[in-house]
């Protein structure tokens, strides 16, 4: 683990992004939007953390979080139903991802007229992540990946009976390769909305998994499977779960958190979204905007590449500096630290998800109505929907602007307290509230830096 000194200039690049000019993030929401200046809005979201952290301080003495995330089991027809629906909804996510990979390879070429880029980027990526948040785990029941290994599974025992499948544990560093690909594509590649460029990410993606499924067992292949523990992971804030034992139970929001464990894989997961939702923010800024103006091709490629790495560098090594501060301040391991208070970083990535793609989801998302009918664009219009046009008055951009604001400001609270919560399960409460000072610097950079750069 790294020291605070040696992640002194992280801290301090991530002090220059913030304050860089943005130029209408997501094109929406700029700084007109809201009726006070930004830095002033900024500051006093960062004094909100402030303030929550120091009411948690003296109000949250014990860790109250964990007792409450077990939560009550559904009925048990409810139950039985789910599970029977199961086999539905997976076979429908099998089709959902055929349909996407034959519109990306053999559909119109053109963005606007294929059902790819908008299947990849908008329903699945953002659609699929905020529903993970508010409501459950709902990838697990469409997951196509995962029915592929466990296809593939079968086929593995009728060749290789006599193998032992590998540990799952083994493919939890692996699942980060496909987000990180995913990632560059999106922010880096200057062909990253192409059809045929997610046409081939996803049928790479899959073939690796089904390979993995065959060589290793479906297990090692489901968790191998990024995008299942990206959702998965994102779950733990939402009131719906299955236990232990499989049975679907209802819960208080942000409490399953406190159960969770998450390893050094799923750390740096997390880590790579904040910094590359980072990323995406100051690529729209007009110092950025700048740089990459007189730039195309592979050497735009290469410049984003180059921004998406540092701000991800600087995500970790922030984080990171504020570990080694509660260690210093513990006595504790820096690694099984990082781990422990690693889930107060969810709420944060989710936020940073909301803020940064909450228009983009809203009006983006609609072109999933036009294109249900006519996914290859080809000229079909198989459920009358191929007229549907995009309305932009459903919200207005001071209404979005709130929205970015508040989820950056909730965000960072949750955070706050899912983290003091923690520290509370480890240590005495004294010892607790001073170890979450480094974090608690942290959890203001972060807020203030991610509003500036979505809002200035």
């Amino acid at each position: 683990m790294i020291r605070v000194r040696a992640a002194a200039w992280p801290i301090a690049a991530v002090l220059v992004l913030a304050i860089a000019a943005p130029a209408h993030a997501h094109g929406l929401g700029g700084r007109l939007d809201l009726p006070i200046p930004i830095w002033h809005f900024a500051w006093a979201a960062a004094f909100a953390v402030l303030v929550s952290f120091a009411v948690l301080g003296r109000y949250w003495t014990y860790a109250r979080l964990a007792p409450a995330s077990r939560g009550l089991a559904f009925p048990p027809g409810l139950e039985r139903t789910a599970r029977r629906l199961l086999p539905i909804t997976r076979l429908i996510g099998l089709a959902m991802l055929a349909v996407t990979v034959g519109a990306a390879f053999w559909g119109n070429p053109e963005v606007e007229s294929n059902v790819a880029p908008f299947a990849a980027f908008v329903l699945v990526w953002v659609g699929v992540a905020v529903a993970s948040a508010f409501v459950g785990d709902l990838w697990a029941t469409v997951n196509p990946f995962a029915t592929l290994a466990d296809l593939s599974g079968r086929v593995r025992r009728s060749i290789r009976p006599d193998v032992a499948p590998a540990p799952a544990q083994a493919a939890e560093s692996i699942s980060l390769l496909g987000i990180v690909v995913f990632l560059w594509m999106e922010l880096a590649f200057h062909l990253g909305a192409a059809p045929r460029t997610i046409g081939t990410y996803l049928a790479l993606y899959a073939s690796a998994l089904v390979a993995g499924a065959i060589i290793h067992g479906p297990a090692w292949a489901r968790q191998a499977d990024g995008f299942a523990a990206l959702f998965r992971t994102i779950s733990a804030l939402a009131p719906l779960h299955r236990d232990a034992g499989g049975t679907l139970r209802l819960r208080y929001p942000v409490t399953g958190l406190a159960r969770m464990s998450m390893g050094p894989g799923t750390l740096r997961l997390v880590l790579v979204v904040i910094g590359a939702t980072t990323f995406d923010g100051f690529s729209r800024t007009s110092f950025w905007l700048d740089i990459t103006s007189n730039r195309s091709g592979w050497e735009l490629t290469a410049v984003n590449s180059g921004g998406l790495i540092f701000g991800i560098g600087v995500v970790m090594a922030l984080y990171r500096a504020a570990i080694a501060g509660m260690a210093r301040v513990t006595g504790e391991p820096e690694h099984e630290l990082g781990d422990l208070f690693g889930p107060s970083l969810v709420p944060i990535m989710v936020a940073y998800t909301v803020a940064h793609y909450f228009s983009f989801l809203v009006f983006e998302g609609q072109n999933l109505i036009r294109l249900a009918s006519d996914p290859y664009g080809l000229g079909w219009n198989l459920f009358g929907t191929a007229g549907w046009r995009v309305d932009y008055t459903i919200l207005s951009t001071g209404a979005i602007a709130w929205t970015q604001t508040l989820a950056i400001a909730v965000g960072h609270m949750l955070a706050v307290l899912v983290a003091h919560d923690r520290a509370l399960e480890r240590l005495p409460s004294e010892m607790a509230v001073r170890s979450q000072y480094p974090m608690l610097a942290a959890m203001i950079a972060f807020t203030i830096g991610g509003l500036l750069l979505l809002l200035g």
